[in-house]
């Protein structure tokens, strides 16, 4: 009989953190990730929005103050509505000096030209397929993952998409982390490996170390597989990480704090440490 990896049970353990420690907000979100039937895939404007959002969340930005600025009328009013041929016509430059001032939350300027360019990459694939999402559906990534031979799939046809949008030159949706990120706000079964997922999967004992390509691919990969075994979507679990591990957002919905943002950690309130789950936590004579 095949014995799950340790790091089954911190997720476990994660989850009930998450769950007792849950603040009012928290149902809210988590019914959002793990709703059952896809949302329909978004019109080119709202695609455009997703990709504006996602670039600005991204690159180290705080969450916590991105979030308040994405809500911000400015913010559609710098990219003109999100209307993509609009959007595609504007000077980078120009938006930049009417609108950094609000704009610098999302720390570097170079983000700007990263979502007009997306712009005009993106009116040239809806040229060609009637539409950003006829284009995303032509690779048949399947949207939920039920069985681990859906996970084998997933990856195949994420890997045609990322190799097509390296050759179309789409900025920034090319990279793993991104794209990934992507089909996770899209409503995929997916994750977004980024620093504190990372951190956290390095330290129960995921993946590890926390960079490289091949370290992003299986940590994401590793938590598909927990959430099939657990028939509990991957995004609901990238919420439980995201909050247990301390991401300025997301952890607001919790009522405690658990993992601090570098290593060792002496929180001794924690059930995931104190079970022996995490590497980073110092023992009572002083080792890690």
């Amino acid at each position: 009989m095949r014995r799950d990896p340790p790091f089954y049970s911190a997720l476990d353990l994660i989850a009930d953190c998450c769950s007792q420690s849950a603040g009012p907000d928290w149902k809210t979100e988590w019914r959002h990730r793990n709703r059952k039937t896809p949302q329909q895939l978004p019109s080119d404007r709202n695609m455009m929005r997703h990709f504006a959002v996602a670039i600005a969340y991204s690159q180290g930005a705080r969450s916590s103050i991105v979030r308040q600025l994405v809500r911000d009328p400015v913010f559609e009013k710098a990219f003109v509505g999100f209307y993509p041929r609009l959007l595609a016509r504007k000077n980078p430059n120009v938006i930049l000096t009417n609108y950094w001032a609000v704009l610098s939350h999302i720390r570097f300027r170079s983000k700007v030209i990263q979502i007009v360019k997306c712009a005009k990459v993106l009116i040239e694939i809806s040229h060609e397929f009637d539409g950003f999402s006829s284009y995303l559906k032509s690779f048949r990534i399947p949207r939920r993952l039920r069985l681990r031979k859906d996970i084998d799939i997933f990856w195949e046809r994420f890997d045609h998409l990322q190799k097509d949008l390296h050759e179309r030159e789409m900025p920034f949706f090319r990279s793993t982390t991104s794209l990934l990120q992507l089909l996770l706000d899209l409503d995929f079964d997916s994750v977004k490996p980024d620093l504190i997922v990372m951190r956290l999967a390095r330290r129960i004992g995921i993946i590890e170390c926390e960079t490289g390509e091949t370290q992003l691919r299986m940590a994401v990969r590793k938590i598909q597989e927990f959430s099939v075994l657990r028939k509990i979507r991957a995004p609901v679990i990238d919420l439980q990480i995201l909050a247990f591990g301390g991401q300025t957002g997301s952890r607001e919905l919790l009522e405690n704090r658990f993992c601090p943002s570098s290593d060792p950690c002496i929180n001794t309130d924690c059930p995931v440490g104190n079970s022996n789950f995490c590497k980073a936590m110092i023992s009572p004579i002083g080792t890690i």
